[in-house]
C-alpha cells in the first residue's frame, strides 16, 4: 500500500516537473524572440485613408437620403419607417441612425438637400450678368424648383405634419423659402444705389419677386387643381417679376 501510494507520488511530481519545464520553455522561446516594431503610418497615408472614410460615408448618406425621399414620397411623414428607409439606401438600420438619429432628422437632411439645390449652383456667375438676364435666370431656376413634383409633394406632407411637429414647417421654410429669399435680397442690397432698380427695401421686393413667380399658380398645383403651369405661365410670371425689380428691360 505504502509502496502504490509512493509510486503516485513520484508520477504527480514528475508532471509536475515536466509542466513547469515546458512553461519555462514557453517563456524563454517568447522572450528570446525579436519584438516586432509597429510601422510607423506616413501622414500622407493617414490623409488618404481617412479621407477615404470620409468619402464612402458621404456616399452613404447620400443614398440614404435618396432612399428617405422616395419612401417619404411614397408613404408620407407617418408611413415612412427606417426599415423601409435602409432597404432602399442598401445600407443597415443601424447605418441610418448612425448618420440620422430619428425620423425627423431624416426629413430635415430630405429638406436641406432640397435647400442645397437653391446655392448648389454658381450665383456670383448668374449675378454678374447684366441685372434683367440675371433676374431672368435666377427666377427660372426658383420656378424649375419651387414647382417640381418632389418639391411640391415634400411642401403637401410638411403642411399635413406640421401641426404634429411644428419643427417640420419652421425647418422646411428655413431651408426653402427663407434661402431663396436671402440669395435674392443680397443682390438687391448690393444694386441699391443703381438706378436701374426700383427697390427700397431688398428683403421685402425679394419676396415680392418670388411671390409674382409662385402666385395662385401654385396654390393650384399644391391642391392638385392644376398638375404643372404651362411654358406661357412660365415667360409671363418671369417677365412680371423682373419688371417689377428693374425699371427698364432688355
Amino acid at each position: 500500500m505504502r509502496e502504490l501510494r509512493s509510486r503516485r507520488q513520484v508520477g504527480e511530481l514528475a508532471d509536475e516537473v515536466s509542466r513547469e519545464r515546458d512553461t519555462s520553455c514557453k517563456t524563454r522561446s517568447i522572450e528570446a524572440m525579436p519584438k516586432r516594431k509597429k510601422a510607423a503610418m506616413p501622414g500622407a497615408n493617414r490623409k488618404v485613408i481617412a479621407r477615404r472614410g470620409r468619402t464612402k460615408s458621404d456616399a452613404k448618406r447620400t443614398a440614404i437620403l435618396r432612399g428617405a425621399k422616395a419612401v417619404f414620397l411614397a408613404c408620407g411623414f407617418e408611413g415612412a419607417n427606417m426599415d423601409e428607409v435602409a432597404a432602399r439606401a442598401g445600407v443597415s438600420k443601424m447605418t441610418v441612425y448612425r448618420h440620422f438619429g430619428n425620423k425627423e432628422d431624416l426629413f430635415a437632411g430630405v429638406i436641406t438637400d432640397l435647400g442645397n439645390l437653391i446655392v448648389e449652383e454658381d450665383l456670383e456667375r448668374i449675378f454678374a450678368k447684366r441685372p434683367d438676364e440675371a433676374l431672368r435666370r435666377y427666377a427660372r431656376k426658383m420656378i424649375d424648383i419651387v414647382f417640381d413634383p418632389e418639391t411640391i409633394e415634400l411642401h403637401r406632407i410638411v403642411v399635413a405634419e406640421c401641426h404634429r411637429f411644428p419643427k417640420l414647417g419652421r425647418f422646411f421654410y428655413d431651408s426653402g423659402p427663407q434661402v431663396c429669399i436671402d440669395v435674392l435680397a443680397r443682390y438687391l442690397k448690393k444694386n441699391l444705389a443703381n438706378p436701374g432698380f426700383r427697390v427700397v427695401d431688398p428683403v421685402r421686393t425679394a419676396e415680392e419677386f418670388l411671390e409674382l413667380l409662385r402666385g395662385y399658380g401654385h396654390l393650384r398645383v399644391l391642391l392638385r387643381i392644376n398638375k404643372a403651369l404651362t411654358r406661357k405661365e412660365i415667360e409671363t410670371r418671369i417677365e412680371g417679376a423682373v419688371r417689377h425689380v428693374l425699371t427698364a428691360t432688355g
